[in-house]
């Protein structure tokens, strides 16, 4: 049996990097000092610090596992991608070997065949704060906690180097640093082709802002200017499919120059059951921290759920066990020094508000769709070196389209033009590239007219500071994308923070004034009404809801939030007196917009024709027709 003479542990080291060396090493195997024989492998996270590493297991393994009564060595200390021996070229390596201890820095510098021979695979991280103190206290020399966490920063390796004999820690920490900031002034590396970064890339606004920023914390902290409490831990982003979220995660890991780790929730769920899924949870996590500075990017975050939704569901045990383990990995005792997660979603709503508190995911940034600017750019981005000099026909078909659908076109630009021989894309490529267009009818455009001056009119009458303009296209995609309607009324907003009953009328008067403009002008309405979760007919009646339950504006104060994807629905599904509420407030709103618009219907014809001939009027030119029709 073996065991530490008692002397061992105030034994002073060398120097301060074996000092924590040691100590590391130490924690790692003292569980197995007293066996017979044994076979480790340790994980390190800093490729160059190797040797120090192996210096630091012989310096605490070799009294008690020197040589053999017949002078044979019965330690060996190496690294596991020197082991190249395999099958019974191991069984003769390791059979006079009572101890070994193997370092990897990767998983795949451990063959199948010496994974067998290993009892225990551990993971030392990289040394912490703590350990650096607690090198000085052992040694004797004066350390301050700003600088123990600067040396914690720094490979081993580069410490042992700058720890002269004689040399203090503050002086040691002022060499490391001043090779640091020689580092930081020489030429950017050379990024490889196809990899961008945050620079590089157009239409991002907020989320663009915070990484250009977060690049500056992590190379201000990689040089022991500031500490990790002023580095932001995390982010999630928000925006729609094809916008940009994991290519935005990619140009961030490259503008910071760090690693990029990658995993989802569908990831960790492939793996098996919960206890599986929550392994290969805290593996990832693992796996950051061993390469940082970090991003750990983590997509479809809405994927792990809300612990508060669906109480009652045969799921929710599981849910709650996933969510529990994801904080614990987010926000983890020792912390998580060095790595930064950004996480993306279509559905922000859907996430636990307990995994956006500061510490954790510390704030949500929507990433919009592109402008007419923006969409210019990525268009450029994605088609370099070649002209493109007029833009407009794609700029006009574009509204409303992702990055993703930008690539795509392009994609199918350059693709058009190999097909005639060309290695450059040319205007014309575009074009046939872009979605056929069917053009609408003037009889079509007249009625897209009249309906979408029918809120605008409403509006003007009900709320005239919100009106900005009313657009028509001329047509619409034989295969639609996602893009802007074929006709909009625009606002600034139908709502403030101070909303009131009045507010919430007016907007449902405002909602049903395209039906209503219609079936005063031309008889009838169109299907575009209603049908859809956002169409007008939905959301008045929607609103009109949520004024009888939720918000008090009805006969009673009850307030219910209802439940599901269509929770006002599913109160009036289930409240026959609700519903009837409901309708006799659409029907009063109804009455009085139809007022509003017969009172108007000649300004409204006008206005209507001109829009259909025009395809976009201003706000002050519908204010200006309306106020001369009425003096």
């Amino acid at each position: 049996m073996l065991s530490y003479p008692q002397t061992r542990a105030k034994r002073p080291r060398a120097n301060l990097a074996l000092t924590v060396a040691a100590m590391t090493i130490r924690h790692a195997i003292r569980p197995f000092i007293s066996s017979p024989g044994f076979v480790i492998a340790l994980k390190f996270a800093n490729p160059d610090d190797a040797d120090i590493l192996q210096a630091a297991v012989r310096l605490e393994l070799d009294p008690h596992f020197d040589v053999d009564e017949s002078g044979r060595p019965c330690l060996l200390v190496n690294e596991a991608k020197d082991v190249a021996a395999t099958g019974w070229d191991l069984v003769v390596k390791f059979r006079h070997i009572r101890a070994s201890v193997l370092l990897y820095n990767e998983d795949s510098q451990i063959s199948p065949d010496l994974g067998l021979l290993i009892d225990r695979r551990i993971d030392l991280g990289a040394p912490q704060t703590r350990h650096y103190a607690a090198a000085a206290r052992l040694l004797k020399k004066r350390m301050s906690s700003a600088d123990a966490a600067y040396l914690a920063s720094q490979s081993l390796t580069s410490v042992r180097l700058a720890d002269r004999p004689g040399r203090p820690v503050n002086r040691i920490v002022r060499q490391l640093q001043s090779k640091a900031d020689e580092d930081a002034t020489a030429p950017a590396p050379r990024r490889e082709p196809g990899k961008a970064a945050l620079e590089d890339l157009s239409g991002y606004g907020a989320a663009r802002a915070w990484g250009e920023r977060l690049a500056i914390d992590l190379r201000a902290w990689q040089r022991g200017d500031i500490t990790w409490a002023d580095v932001d831990r995390g982010v999630l982003l928000c925006g729609p499919p094809g916008c940009g979220k994991t290519t935005f995660a990619k140009a961030l890991a490259n503008s910071c120059n760090v690693e990029l780790v990658s995993a989802s929730a569908a990831e960790w769920q492939a793996l098996g059951h919960l206890g599986d899924f929550l392994k290969g949870m805290r593996k990832t996590f693992k796996e950051a921290s061993a390469v940082r500075p970090c991003i750990l990017f983590i997509d479809e975050f809405d994927s792990f759920g809300d612990r508060n939704a669906y109480r009652n569901d045969s799921h929710h045990d599981y849910k709650r066990q996933v969510v529990n383990g994801l904080l614990e990995c987010l926000d983890p005792a020792e912390g998580r020094e060095g790595v930064v997660v950004v996480a993306a979603t279509n559905y922000a709503d859907a996430i636990d508000e307990a995994l956006l508190r500061p510490g954790r995911l510390e704030q949500v940034i929507d990433i919009p769709l592109p402008d007419d600017g923006a969409r210019q750019a990525i268009l450029r981005y994605h088609l370099p070196g070649h002209e493109l000099s007029d833009l407009d026909a794609f700029v006009r078909a574009s509204d409303g389209w992702s990055g993703a659908e930008i690539e795509k076109l392009a994609r199918d630009a350059r693709r058009f033009a190999r097909q005639e021989g060309r290695d450059a894309v040319e205007p014309r490529d575009l074009l046939n590239a872009l979605p056929a267009v069917v053009e609408f009818s003037q009889e079509d455009l007249y009625r897209l007219a009249v309906h979408e001056l029918g809120h605008a009119v409403v509006a003007h009458v009900l709320r005239p500071d919100i009106l900005i303009k009313v657009t028509l296209e001329r047509g619409h995609p034989v295969k639609p994308k996602r893009s802007k309607p074929a006709a909009l009324t625009h606002f600034t907003t139908m709502f403030g923070f101070t909303s009131t009953a009045r507010h919430f009328s007016d907007n449902i008067a405002i909602m049903l004034g395209g039906m209503i403009a219609e079936r005063i002008v031309l008889g009838d309405h169109g299907v575009g009404s209603g049908g859809e979760d956002n169409a007008d007919l939905t959301r008045a009646t929607d609103f009109a809801t949520m004024m009888e339950r939720s918000f008090g504006f009805g006969d009673d104060i009850l307030a219910d939030l209802g439940s599901g994807s269509r929770p006002m629905e599913s109160l009036r599904s289930q409240d026959g007196e609700l519903r009837e509420k409901v309708r006799k407030r659409l029907a009063g709103e109804y009455a009085r917009t139809s007022e509003i618009l017969n009172a108007r219907r000649t300004e409204l014809e006008e206005l209507a024709s001109m829009l259909a001939e025009r395809l976009e009027l201003s706000g002050d030119i519908i204010r200006t027709r309306l106020e001369d029709g009425r003096s």
